[in-house]
């Protein structure tokens, strides 16, 4: 049968219709489940294997000409193997890195820049989330990172094992957004740092969990993201020391990494401009008013996060974040006062806030009374918290839009910036970005009231993502 593969190409959706590629039901299957990590918070499958199968009836012009299509708007990346560096299954752990270095980015100033950005991918701390069972919200890439992760023309080709819709997953990241929307870090050296540990890059424990009802063996998962991090920052340091800008970012488990590994990014390379985005991966302040207080003990032995507590506490003396997690911001702020330290996220985010409380306070997140509790309640609750955290330090600011009808409101970075607009303002994440984070704009920080005219706002994209969701 025909496989009709779609590709952004410049705004438009280009339909192959390649008569020699041909897939199965499953392989489709494991297409759609894929993009549904668009918001990083699902299990991706093992894809390969429903796939090998149609390899030999790949032609392998058309596969090319797909890659170098695509590698036009998303650009194209070298693996860099880490030494010493695993994911959760104990294979060897890459990192992927974009160059700036022909004669024009060098004049422009590119090559001299550095977006470092931290792959989504939800996590694990138990049986339960870390095998994934249907129901339970758990960890991205469990059975590691194939070569060409980055490698979109694989991920939307089912003949092709590998790839990823994380490769494509921001206009921060791409190098010719299809809607133009691109930022100030689209000409910038890349390096995007894959996530396969379960552990929001927090952890250094290699942890075996047991099947509660008996029936499968234990199985092995290697929380180290922490201990990865360490290794990927000696490379980083190695080979874009001291950059004239340097911009770390990340959505979801991404964005948490992005602020927990912020300080030891920026220690390493001291560049003379830094700015830090996290992007939906919110560190809640918690002991004695925060929700999130049972997640943060949760993880604390799960993925023993006391291994990189115990090496930033040291250079934040004033800032207890042993006793609360949640105080990395402030630790952040008063550390490197001239850096601008943002976060983003949405009022009404259906993802990452059910990873938040779900589980901990014994809420049926598929209870329609449960999951608004989930929301209208203990996140809205929790990102007061932060934003009086926040509104106590200048060079900390939130860009918080209510709702978007894109993966359940989580994460504004991804996708595209329309429907991040703050309310008749004209203000998106990308005019955040680009004038406040970036540019020379006072630093300020943007709020949205409850508006529920952001559920009227669609275009094509967002209808396309929805039906590949």
């Amino acid at each position: 049968m025909k496989d009709v593969k779609r590709i952004w190409l410049g705004g438009i959706v280009l339909a192959l219709s390649v008569t020699s590629f041909y897939c199965s039901p499953d392989q489709n299957t494991n297409n759609t489940q894929d993009l549904a990590l668009l918001g990083g918070l699902l299990e991706t499958p093992e894809k390969g294997a429903g796939n090998l199968a149609g390899l030999d009836n790949a032609d392998p012009k058309a596969q090319n000409i797909l890659d170098d299509l695509t590698s036009v708007v998303y650009g194209s990346y070298d693996v860099v193997y880490i030494p010493g560096a695993v994911c959760g299954n104990g294979t060897p752990y890459k990192i992927f890195v974009d160059r700036a270095d022909g004669i024009l980015d060098w004049i422009l100033g590119y090559s001299s820049r550095l977006l470092v950005y931290m792959e989504p991918g939800g996590a694990c701390w138990d049986y339960e989330s870390c095998t994934g069972q249907t129901g339970i919200r758990g960890a991205a890439n469990p059975n590691g990172i194939p070569d060409n992760h980055m490698n979109f023309g694989a991920f939307i080709d089912p003949n092709v094992p590998g790839g990823s819709p994380n490769a494509v997953i921001s206009p921060i990241i791409l190098r010719n957004h299809p809607t133009g929307q691109n930022v100030k870090t689209s000409n910038w050296n890349k390096v995007f740092i894959p996530y396969c540990t379960g552990d929001v890059y927090a952890g250094n424990k290699v942890a075996s969990y047991s099947d509660p009802t008996g029936q499968n063996p234990p199985i092995t998962y290697r929380h180290v993201g922490a201990k990865n991090m360490e290794l990927v920052i000696n490379w980083l340091k190695n080979n874009f020391n001291k950059p004239k800008e340097m911009f770390v970012s990340g959505c979801s488990a991404g964005g948490a990494g992005s602020m927990i590994n912020y300080h030891f990014i920026r220690k390493a390379l001291s560049p003379s401009k830094s700015y830090l985005l996290n992007d939906s991966g919110p560190i809640f302040p918690a002991p004695g008013f925060g929700n999130q207080w049972p997640l943060q003990q949760k993880i604390k032995d799960a993925w023993n996060t006391e291994y990189f507590i115990s090496k930033a506490q040291p250079d934040f003396p004033s800032v207890d974040i042993r006793a609360d997690y949640g105080k990395i911001s402030e630790a952040l702020a008063q550390k490197y006062p001239n850096d601008k330290l943002a976060i983003t996220l949405f009022r009404r985010d259906a993802n990452y806030s059910m990873y938040s409380y779900a589980r901990f306070y014994g809420l049926d997140e598929n209870n329609p009374a449960d999951k608004e509790y989930i929301i209208g309640t203990l996140w809205a609750q929790d990102i007061e918290n932060l934003k009086a955290q926040y509104d106590r330090y200048p060079n900390l600011e939130y860009f918080i839009p209510y709702y978007r009808s894109i993966n359940e409101s989580h994460c504004t970075s991804i996708v595209e910036f329309t429907g991040t607009e703050i309310e008749n303002t004209g203000i998106t994440l990308g005019t955040f970005i680009n004038d406040y984070l970036l540019g020379s704009s006072t630093f300020r920080s943007f709020f949205e009231s409850v508006n529920p005219n952001d559920a009227n706002v669609t275009n094509f994209w967002f209808a396309l993502v929805n039906l590949l969701l």
